[in-house]
């Protein structure tokens, strides 16, 4: 009986989860992914120029740089790769995790740790190929616009760096963090769905009442 409860409250929890994780990967379509802030003499502090990437798009103070860019030789994208195929591999995650929960529960488990391993797979790819974009903004210019003394440069990925008069920092977004957050629920839905099993039972007694004597033989 004990066995039997404890997998129904792995079952509920798995489902929680499992739509937890879910609900976290949509509301990582409407968030930032990543944050770049770019501050100088004449932009600090709350005027410090800002760029956000979101899952299929830029916002940001992107009239701003591109002014900018004009005299260091920088061209930004207008688009990326990732913003036609992320979005909808977070959205088909999210709805492949609400499916895994409607197939048997001994194969649910490898599911959704398949589910987790694609998707981590899949933000991986889009991370390098964004850091071979970041690096291209910086070393493939314009070299008729390019002021004398501004070297080839690579804004980081991650962290802060010094480039001409400008400190640029970089960082995750709240997007990027409710994906990982949401990966790290499916593993623990993985382990949750699990089925404890049951104990073997113990041998069957042997009868109590067993003659103590062989009948004896007539002669």
């Amino acid at each position: 009986m004990k066995t039997t409860a404890l997998n129904r409250s792995r079952s509920v929890l798995s489902w929680i989860l499992t739509l937890l994780a879910s609900a976290l990967l949509l509301a990582s379509l409407k968030l930032p992914l990543w944050h770049m802030r770019l501050e100088a003499p004449q932009y600090r502090d709350q005027e410090a120029l800002r760029i956000a990437v979101y899952p299929n798009s830029f916002r940001g103070d992107l009239r701003e740089l591109a002014t900018l860019d004009q005299y260091i030789g920088v061209h930004i994208p207008a688009t990326l790769p990732q913003f036609r195929w992320l979005p909808p591999v977070l959205a088909i995650g999210a709805a492949l995790g609400v499916l895994a929960l409607v197939v048997r529960r001994s194969i649910r488990p490898r599911l959704l740790v398949l589910l987790s391993c694609v998707l981590a797979t899949a933000l991986v790819f889009a991370a390098l190929q964004a850091m071979g974009q970041i690096r291209d903004i910086g070393h493939n210019r314009d070299q008729k616009t390019i002021l004398a003394g501004i070297k080839d440069f690579t804004p980081p990925f991650l962290g802060s760096t010094k480039i001409a008069q400008f400190t640029v920092s970089s960082r995750f977004g709240l997007g990027a963090w409710l994906i990982g957050s949401a990966l790290a629920l499916q593993l623990g839905a993985a382990w949750s769905s699990r089925s404890q099993k049951q104990p073997h039972r113990a041998a069957t007694a042997k009868p109590a009442a067993v003659a103590e004597l062989e009948p004896s033989t007539s002669h």
